[in-house]
């Protein structure tokens, strides 16, 4: 019995010596690298949580500049179409006004026109009236 009991603690020790070399070759430096692994998982989820602040912080700006531009844009349209409306609206007066003087002069080429063609008329019905009665007088008039 005394065999078994020995080589128990033979086993025993080889057992604690086999935890103490694992414990300093395996353990250690296995934990240590989990731990930087670990340290650097945490560094890099901190630094990706500060990117994605800084991106929706940009983000927002980006916004608020496009929201200005497009206002900005808009009024300069409304002023230019504006602008547009007041040189075609005074383009329309002053062909109006050109067709306006035209139209007057046309109108007065017309009623001079008319005015000498009645006095044309007058003279030559008076003449005509004055044929006919010599015609049917027979002799001038």
């Amino acid at each position: 019995m005394v065999d078994i009991d020995i080589s128990l603690l033979y086993q025993l020790i080889n057992f604690i010596v086999l935890l103490v070399a694992l414990n300093f070759i395996l353990y250690r430096p296995l934990l240590a690298v989990m731990r930087e692994r670990q340290q650097t998982i945490g560094g890099a989820f901190t630094d990706a949580k500060t990117a994605q602040e800084k991106m929706q912080s940009l983000l927002e700006q980006y916004d608020t500049s496009l929201a200005d531009a497009k206002q900005k844009a808009a009024v300069a349209y409304n002023a230019l179409y504006q602008q547009g409306l007041d040189a075609q609206r005074d383009m329309m007066t002053g062909e109006r006004a050109k067709a306006g003087e035209l139209l007057d002069k046309a109108r007065a080429e017309v009623a001079s026109a008319a005015a000498a063609a009645k006095t044309e008329l007058k003279k030559e019905a008076e003449k005509l009236a004055q044929d006919i009665s010599a015609k049917l007088l027979g002799r001038a008039v």
